[in-house]
């Protein structure tokens, strides 16, 4: 992969890294391809339980490459490209594939996360921002639609209707602390502090057990579509259940009240 880099960060953490720099980690289709290999590649590895998403560089990314953004894989030449996947569809189901990966995904935004890049963000379970990022959902711009990538699905159940109205329609930018008041990013750190705290959040977060992650992920999301709470609980009460008969968990709970003893001592 070219244009996106995957390392460990920590055990049980990988952080994939979208690099083109030079354009600000823009969104071109060489590059989207890339990131569909990294999210089968990070979303099939049984040891990570948590992903961090960053860009290289001044950038988280800045949208789609609208100098050049190549051409589309043609359908059967990349796991992505299907059969009826046309090259607006590969680009906008990057959202959907980082929402499908079983890990929890932390954006780390360090920079500017403009249209495609917003919507990379707005798909990931947290987003911390360093103080000098921004966000734009820039669609409007281009003279089309403010409708792309997923943008009016995701930024609505984030900050309401209202406020992603005004993002969408006016195509204007949020600073990180706008950002943060608005409830787009969990948190915002200073620039040169964005590093540890995402190395801190990730570690923190990968503490737990896998199952417990991978089905607090699932159900999370899928509760924010269920019509009524009764149907989330019982999802909630489908978790607890199956999490109760696993080993990994029981060996978990048996190691934090054996802690919570100690400590009593």
């Amino acid at each position: 992969m070219d244009t996106v880099m995957i390392d460990e960060l920590a055990p049980h953490v990988q952080r994939i890294t979208l690099n083109r720099p030079e354009r600000l980690n823009a969104l071109d289709y060489p590059l989207a391809g890339d990131l569909h290999d990294a999210l089968d590649e990070v979303g099939s590895d049984s040891d990570c339980r948590v992903v961090v998403l960053t860009g290289a560089g001044r950038g988280f990314c800045a949208g789609l490459d609208l100098q050049d953004f190549g051409q589309p894989p043609p359908p059967g030449t990349h796991r992505s490209a299907h059969a009826g996947v046309d090259g607006q569809a590969f680009l906008a189901n990057l959202p959907i594939h980082i929402r499908g990966t079983p890990q929890m995904v932390i954006a780390a935004v360090n920079g500017p996360a403009f249209g495609g890049g917003l919507s990379l963000a707005l798909a990931a379970d947290l987003r911390i921002a360093a103080r000098s990022a921004t966000f734009c959902s820039a669609f409007i711009k281009t003279g089309l639609t403010g409708t792309d990538i997923g943008v009016t699905y995701l930024l609505p159940r984030l900050i309401g209707a209202s406020r992603a109205f005004d993002l969408i329609v006016t195509g204007r930018t949020v600073g990180a602390d706008e950002a943060d008041r608005l409830g787009l990013v969990s948190r915002v750190v200073d620039d040169a502090a964005l590093g540890d705290a995402t190395f801190e959040l990730a570690t923190q977060i990968a503490s737990y057990t896998k199952l417990g992650l991978f089905m607090t992920k699932e159900v999370m999301w899928a509760n924010l579509d269920t019509p009524n709470m009764a149907t989330a609980i019982a999802l909630e009460n489908r978790n607890q259940m199956i999490a109760a008969q696993s080993s990994e968990v029981r060996d978990y709970m048996q190691a934090y009240s054996q802690r919570h003893r100690d400590k009593r001592r």
